[in-house]
């Protein structure tokens, strides 16, 4: 079992205990309710208590209008809004679980490209240096030849105008190399984004769970 399923398990365990622990409080006497719907995980729903002669207390979700519960009793109604607050959390949790070693294995195999594409293009780029080198030794050696050389000047001027294409031809080569070294270089930022983006999420749902069981007291023996 690997250290994020521990933690899932301590943290479904934490939570149930800490449901238990309000339904025993709102039974036998508990917080302030008005205080506690105040909270911000209640802000998704509309409670309401009913004009008729019963006095019932309504639960309906904001987003769908759907009733979620319905009884004289508040801190009924305030528990089942908070087992399906719970139920939604602990969905949440089980679909970041199950994609996160989907997202980390494509990141994993990204970087491993990412490393042999950047070397190959290395090597390239010095391929390409060492010709533009080479190539600018020959103009210099060739402009040399023209400088003192009255022979064949047209001829050896084709070959340096030659030369001076393949050293402008042959930076661009360069240059479009590093473009797609960079490009690549934002593409493994944009996975380490993804995954730490991955990582606040769990760590928001986490830190939702533990409103939760500051809420929830676990019952007094």
């Amino acid at each position: 079992m690997t250290s994020f399923s521990k933690i899932l398990a301590v943290f479904v365990t934490v939570a149930s205990l800490g449901f238990v622990g309000f339904a025993i409080a709102a039974t036998f006497g508990g917080p302030d309710w008005s205080g506690v719907m105040s909270e911000k995980y209640f802000d998704a729903y509309e409670i309401t208590r009913s004009p008729s002669a019963d006095r019932a207390w309504q639960a309906v979700r904001g987003s769908d209008q759907g009733q979620v519960a319905s009884s004289k009793v508040l801190p009924e109604v305030l528990t089942k809004i908070m087992d399906e607050v719970y139920q939604k959390q602990q969905q949440e949790l089980q679909n970041l679980q199950q994609r996160e070693p989907a997202l980390r294995e494509k990141i994993a195999a990204l970087q491993k490209l990412n490393e042999m594409d950047d070397a190959a293009l290395t090597a390239y780029v010095d391929q390409l240096r060492a010709r533009l080198t080479a190539i600018n030794a020959e103009f210099d050696e060739l402009s040399n030849k023209v400088t003192g050389m009255s022979v064949d000047s047209s001829k050896l001027e084709t070959q340096v105008q030659a030369r001076r294409d393949d050293v402008v031809r042959l930076g661009q080569q360069v240059r479009e190399v590093e473009a797609d070294m960079f490009r690549l270089r934002e593409v493994l930022g944009q996975l380490r984004d993804t995954d730490y983006q991955l990582q606040e999420q769990l760590d928001r749902a986490k830190e939702r769970q533990k409103l939760l069981e500051e809420y929830n007291p676990a019952p007094v023996n």
